[in-house]
């Protein structure tokens, strides 16, 4: 994933390329800096692209997960990529779009908090 250790590099992150082996420690800081962000339309799509990837990866490292394509014709996620298949989590057709997070959080405003989207993603992934 060289976009997140992109990523990690221009927000001034030190040993930016830890950030594909230990996202969680990335959590916090990514979080405080997407909470300051006026996001505009311009930076919008660069923005989703890399909080997307990050939370993927947060959740494949946390929770034992994978990347993959929905293939399932009556999933809502049906064609999109996927984090799932958690060792984690009982339910193993438990599953959630990272991307999807990221446009939701891209389109709130300032104060938007990724720490707290992803705590609701774990409590929902557990409960399934």
């Amino acid at each position: 994933m060289p976009v997140l250790h992109d990523f990690s590099q221009k927000l001034g992150f030190q040993n930016p390329h830890e950030i594909l082996i230990n996202p969680v420690a990335f959590l916090e800081p990514i979080s405080n800096w997407l909470s300051e962000q006026d996001i505009s339309d311009d930076v919008k799509n660069w923005i989703i692209v890399r909080i997307g990837y990050f939370i993927g990866e947060l959740f494949v490292e946390k929770y034992g997960g994978c990347w993959s394509v929905c293939e399932a014709p009556s999933s809502r996620y049906y064609g999109h990529y996927v984090v799932g298949e958690f060792s984690s989590f009982s339910n193993p057709n438990a599953l959630f779009a990272p991307m999807e997070v990221a446009f939701e959080l891209a389109n709130q405003p300032k104060g938007r908090s990724l720490s707290a989207i992803l705590s609701e993603i774990e409590v929902a992934l557990g409960s399934l």
